[in-house]
């Protein structure tokens, strides 16, 4: 596992294409401290979450801020000095323009990571991968099976702006009219129960989630994403960041509780299955994204 390691390690330069962002985000002025040495003074960092069950979202009994990422980031961030974690809960289509913006200091939100995204802000190595799924009505009267399933019918597939199912879709050729987005997670689920939409697309979790919570609607059997070309897709999260220092710090905590199993308890405590994570364990940032 140490060779795995130092592999991963020596990956980092593979996502050195956003100096531009780094460097605005940390700032020109000599004598600053570094973003982590700020964050490790005041013991607190702001993340950005976008409210979805199970991956990032506000506990409306608690008002804790929980899920898998948040929970993920909480043990890593202890390691490096930050106990306190703080959230701005945004739409998950301004995940990273509220990160680039500083409105909060990283994503913990269960983020996929692919290559458009890493050209805007940096991502850590993974920590889960999964596979996709639909919420239909109950009995699945039009027969769906997949995003390519939904263009051979009338269907209309809800997706979040923002996330990866709308590339999905539109690679599954899907044509425009049967495509219908909405600015936020839940929306899409309000959308089917009032007859809106035929289909809300979203990884297999949390579309089981919703189905569990919704009379009349059920979740299809997950199935991989596929590319233009009909090749599969790896869905793969992570957290993402503007400072490179800062990433750093946090992969090579991360990679080390990936190591001994503990960043693999909280996943699946969290989403269910331990295989979501052991899937990730010896794939980088760089894997995911070309780089």
């Amino acid at each position: 596992m140490q060779n795995r390691t130092r592999r991963k390690r020596l990956k980092f330069v593979a996502v050195l294409g956003v100096l531009a962002l780094i460097a605005a985000a940390c700032g020109d002025d000599a004598g600053e401290g570094s973003l982590l040495e700020e964050l490790q003074e005041s013991g607190t960092i702001t993340v950005g979450i976008a409210n979805e069950i199970p991956y990032g979202y506000e506990d409306e009994t608690t008002g804790e801020i929980t899920g898998e990422a948040p929970e993920v980031a909480k043990v890593v961030l202890a390691e490096l000095g930050i106990d306190n974690m703080d959230a701005q809960v945004v739409e998950f289509g301004a995940l990273i323009g509220g990160l680039q913006a500083g409105n909060y200091d990283m994503i913990a939100a269960g983020m996929y990571i692919n290559a458009d995204r890493a050209e805007q802000i940096i991502f850590s190595d993974p920590d889960y991968c999964i596979n996709e799924s639909m919420l239909v009505v109950e009995g699945n009267p039009l027969g769906l099976t997949d995003y390519a399933s939904v263009a051979d019918t009338d269907a209309v597939l809800a997706v979040a702006s923002g996330t990866v199912n709308v590339q999905y879709a539109i690679d599954a050729g899907i044509p425009d009219d049967q495509i219908e987005e909405f600015a936020g997670i839940q929306d899409q689920y309000d959308a089917i129960r009032a007859g809106r939409v035929d289909a809300v697309s979203g990884t297999v979790l949390t579309v089981t989630e919703q189905a569990n919570a919704m009379d009349g609607f059920e979740a299809l059997p997950s199935f991989p994403a596929r590319d233009a070309d009909g090749e599969p897709i790896l869905g793969c999260g992570g957290f993402g960041f503007l400072d490179q220092e800062f990433r750093d710090a946090f992969n090579e905590v991360l990679n080390r509780l990936q190591d001994e199993g503990v960043v693999q308890d909280i996943v699946e405590e969290h989403l269910g299955s331990r295989d979501v994570a052991e899937d990730a364990v010896d794939l980088t940032v760089a894997d995911l994204t070309g780089g």
